[in-house]
């Protein structure tokens, strides 16, 4: 029965990518437009070497190029956090010579001369170095987005070569980065039944359905409801 589960788990990684995978971004967009409490990670359709490799059965490629990608993202997370601290650093100095360079205010009082005091804000500081596109100029076609949605498919390939306890790992690094890549926690819970860890198994089912209690109305509702009622039904 836990070699039919695991089959299961490797075709449905393998044929058939979650919705949000599959969804095109003009669709997401609307989506996210009209469903404020949405909640699910979607990513853009990818046409890059990762995608392309994975689908296309070639899954050593894939687990390679995912890795990239997700590190590719990772540098743009840190850059742009670099940037917003740099740009916040930049803006209390300006603040500080402000105040110091400005002539003394009175302090006023019934004897004391009359001072408006200037509110005016300083100068805007520009946020710099937190275009991903300095970091593609070697890799034009490689996605640095969506650090999650890497890693997840990073797990999905290594799903594929029979990786099984990297899988694991990396799945479950994906679902760190990103609570709501419910596929993850459905593989996850899978994973742990196959082993026997049926309490870790039903641990990834408690989040499964959280991901769909707060997914009302949201695109992969369908896809969510059936694997937690396939769950339900394989861990009573």
């Amino acid at each position: 029965m836990k070699n039919i589960v695991l089959a299961i788990a490797l075709i449905g990684s393998g044929m058939s990518l979650p919705v949000y995978a599959q969804q095109p971004a003009s669709d997401k967009q609307t989506q996210l437009t009209e469903v404020p409490d949405e909640i699910i990670v979607t990513s853009r359709k990818q046409s890059d070497p990762a995608m392309t490799a994975f689908l296309s059965g070639d899954y050593e490629t894939a687990e390679i190029e995912f890795d990239k990608n997700a590190f590719c993202a990772l540098r743009v997370e840190r850059n742009f956090r670099s940037g917003v601290e740099s740009a916040r650093n930049d803006s209390i100095r300006a603040d500080l010579a402000g105040n110091i360079n400005a002539p003394q205010q009175p302090t006023g009082g019934q004897g004391g001369a009359g001072g408006a005091i200037s509110l005016a804000a300083p100068a805007a500081v520009q946020v710099t170095g937190i275009n991903s596109s300095d970091l593609n100029k070697n890799s034009a076609r490689r996605t640095c987005e969506n650090r999650g949605f890497q890693v997840y498919m990073k797990g999905l390939s290594q799903l594929e070569l029979g990786k099984t306890a990297e899988a694991k790992k990396t799945l479950s690094q994906a679902t760190k980065i990103h609570r709501t890549l419910y596929d993850a926690h459905f593989k996850l819970s899978l994973l742990e039944y196959q082993e026997g860890n049926l309490e870790e198994a039903r641990k990834e089912l408690k989040k499964l359905k959280k991901i769909s209690a707060k997914c009302k109305r949201c695109v992969a509702k369908p896809e969510i409801e059936g694997q937690v009622k396939y769950l339900d039904a394989l861990l009573q």
